[in-house]
């Protein structure tokens, strides 16, 4: 891992420069490695993770949920490291998307914005998937019910109308507040 500011070798998967302190990008593997990789920090996880072992973010699968009393718990999906996406979340860094299912999720935001905009955002208040290289935008929410305070994809409620497909430039509002307003972006 050499850094990008001073030149300075560091230890594979090394966070920050032992030189100068600055943060290191994502470890990138020079052969395309499998496992289960963190949209929100770009770790490779082990094949089958529910968590990254780096940031703690949950991992789910976009398979349809089975019928009948249990609910089976969601599985991670292994994919490769390209990036294919990003979502600009206002004040975050970008989530890079990857093809992985991905929730935004209130751990998502700045845990500075005021408690009531940041508790109108569920657990894990949307999904985004690939499928056949088009991304999908659901409102998830609890088990996949839908958010409590709904999404809107361009200005239009998705709430309870499944996966949306998503083009470059589209705005996913979250929970009717419009400083929780995500852009899409195709890389």
């Amino acid at each position: 891992m050499q850094c990008l500011s001073c030149e300075q070798a560091n230890a594979q998967g090394s966070k920050f420069c032992s030189l100068c302190g600055l943060p290191l990008p994502p470890y990138m593997p020079s052969a395309p490695a499998t496992g289960t990789i963190c949209s929100a920090c770009q770790h490779l996880n082990i094949a089958g993770s529910f968590f990254c072992y780096s940031c703690g973010n949950y991992f789910a699968e976009t398979g349809e949920k089975p019928s009948g009393n249990g609910a089976k718990p969601l599985e991670p999906v292994e994919t490769q490291l390209a990036s294919k996406a990003r979502v600009i979340i206002p004040g975050r860094p970008e989530v890079l998307l990857t093809g992985a299912p991905t929730f935004i999720e209130r751990s998502s935001f700045d845990p500075t914005l005021p408690q009531d905009i940041l508790m109108s955002i569920s657990r894990q208040h949307i999904l985004i998937t690939c499928d056949n290289s088009t991304f999908y935008v659901q409102d998830f929410g609890r088990d996949g019910t839908g958010s409590t305070n709904h999404t809107k994809l361009n200005d239009v409620d998705i709430h309870h109308k499944g996966r949306q497909p998503l083009k470059d430039g589209d705005r996913i509002e979250l929970a009717r507040q419009s400083e929780l307003t995500l852009t899409f972006k195709l890389t």
